[in-house]
């Protein structure tokens, strides 16, 4: 059964322009430690992995009906690669019964923004 979809679409410049002001309170506030560790060191690369990770984080927050705050935080949403490239969604909350839901995600950019989509089954 479909537990919720969510949407979430984000211009990469408004993720540079935070970069530039506070690059680390930034990354250190929406990404995992392990997400850290997959980081790329090229710049423009840099801005696209942030912004589908902030989108990711937002669409998965959509998707559950909460948004970001009370009840669910940045880190409480891991995105990882699988080795494919694919992007897999892990839920650190236990708020959220992990094993109740399967997210799917899907995260793309343009030369100008990023958008995620995200379906939530419940099993």
């Amino acid at each position: 059964m479909i537990f919720g979809i969510g949407v979430d679409l984000i211009e990469l410049e408004r993720i540079r322009k935070i970069v530039e002001r506070s690059e680390l309170a930034f990354i250190k506030k929406i990404l995992t430690s392990v997400e850290i560790e997959h980081l790329p060191r090229l710049p423009r690369r840099k801005i696209e992995y942030l912004a589908g990770r902030f989108a990711g984080k937002e669409a998965v927050a959509k998707a559950l009906g909460t948004g970001i705050g009370k009840n669910l935080n940045w880190k409480d949403i891991e995105i990882l690669p699988l080795p494919s490239g694919k992007p897999t969604v892990t839920l650190k909350n236990d708020y959220w019964p992990v094993d109740d839901f399967k997210i799917h995600i899907s995260i793309s950019h343009s030369q100008s923004m990023a958008i995620a989509k995200v379906l939530i089954e419940q099993i």
